[in-house]
């Protein structure tokens, strides 16, 4: 692929870009002055956006603004500290010129002038991008330092954390501006990187993504306490389960990309005492997701589901022994007897069905069905046997997860 070499070529001479990009800094006003860590950080989104071009060259792949996400914590600050979005599009244009001209020249040197066709498309689709990062995040910037700043958001979410009243802090006003009165629904979300290395500023943009998910009209309530996201939304019955998707989406494109969560989804809960519980709600949920990171949304579980997941040690031994020793013994086979149970109550307890749902002759579900019952003691034709098995198999899927 001819615009591979470039990309290599790009990796190459990161460094003297970011030098010759940071040198010319000073065409924009609001960069020109810069102290020396702004500058190291300035360098460091420079530094990004090669690498991201180069990422897309390789695998010859169209970008978002996921992709430039690592810029959005900076242009935020600009916009708060009162920088105009100008500054930052100027910037971006003058990254496009002088990236285009060394690519240019490499193609020059490697004697493809054609790739070079290619890759200005790329780079101005990445300038593109980052443009309307640059754009959303300068508005939502602003839209933040209208309803207060970000001291007030967080003195807000610290007041809901602690179960107090935001009028009794001086923060109703902020508190109606986001939808949070008394009657409305909110549902909340916890999250920890399930790595210790995690940079800050990596979850501070992690803080931003979830926050965005599902593009709500008004950002909700997020920031990092200590090293855990917290968020609180308000929400109505109807967008529940598009914002639980919109949130797994948003967790795997950080997975995929700069960080992997342990995150936590709680179920509605109404105000004026529910962003209390809901937060609550939304740290056991996180605390029963795998140490590899994941999503357990708790919207999205049945009652019976969520009890098995909090159970204890104890729990487990008040299951029969007849029971747990089926469980461990069919686990250790394969599980092909419990996948069968799982099928016919999945099936109304119906074993025509539930042989449709295994793909296999209805008196093979039968054979099956009755060994477990000869095994077990139970007759899995009356209701409060089938219950017991189902808790039974729930409780040992739960244990054998953890």
């Amino acid at each position: 692929m001819p615009t591979s070499r470039i990309a290599r070529a790009l990796r190459a001479e990161r460094d003297d870009l970011v030098a010759v990009l940071l040198e010319r800094r000073v065409e924009v006003p609001a960069f020109a002055e810069l102290d020396d860590d702004a500058v190291a950080r300035l360098g460091e989104e420079v530094g990004a956006l090669v690498d991201t071009l180069a990422d897309a060259l390789d695998h010859d792949r169209p970008l978002d603004v996921e992709d430039v996400a690592v810029l959005r914590p900076a242009i935020e600050a600009r916009a708060a500290r009162g920088d105009w979005i100008e500054q930052t599009t100027r910037g971006l244009r003058i990254a496009q010129r002088t990236i285009y001209e060394r690519v240019a020249a490499i193609a020059g040197e490697t004697g493809d002038p054609a790739a070079v066709v290619l890759v200005g498309a790329r780079l101005l689709e990445l300038m593109d991008v980052a443009g309307a990062l640059a754009a959303q995040a300068w508005v939502e910037a602003r839209e933040v330092t209208r309803s207060g700043g970000t001291e007030r958001r967080r003195a807000l979410l610290d007041t809901l954390l602690e179960g107090g009243d935001p009028e009794l802090h001086g923060l109703g006003d902020l508190a109606r501006d986001l939808g949070l009165v008394p009657g409305a629904s909110v549902v909340a979300v916890s999250a920890r990187a399930v790595t210790t290395a995690t940079a800050g500023r990596t979850l501070t943009s992690a803080v931003g993504a979830l926050a965005r998910a599902g593009k709500p009209v008004m950002l909700p309530l997020a920031g990092l306490v200590d090293d855990e996201i917290v968020i609180v939304r308000p929400v109505v019955a109807e967008e529940l389960d598009d914002v639980v998707a919109a949130l797994e989406r948003t967790w795997r494109r950080l997975a995929d990309g700069p960080v992997r969560l342990a995150l936590g989804v709680s179920a509605r809960h109404a105000l004026p005492d529910g962003a209390r519980d809901a937060i609550a709600d939304a740290r056991r949920a996180r605390a029963r997701v795998p140490t590899g990171g994941g999503v357990l949304a708790l919207p999205t579980l049945a009652p019976l589901d969520w009890m098995a997941l909090r159970a204890g040690d104890t729990t487990w031994t008040l299951v029969p022994e007849p029971l747990r020793r089926f469980l461990e013994e069919d686990a250790a086979d394969g599980g092909q007897l419990l996948h069968t149970f799982a099928s016919y109550v999945a099936s109304d307890l119906n074993v025509k069905v539930a042989a449709r749902r295994l793909h296999v002759h209805v008196n093979t579900a039968r054979y099956r069905l009755g060994r477990i019952s000869e095994r077990t003691g139970l007759d899995l034709r009356s209701l409060d046997d089938v219950i017991a098995l189902h808790v039974a198999s729930l409780l040992f899927e739960r244990r054998r997860g953890d």
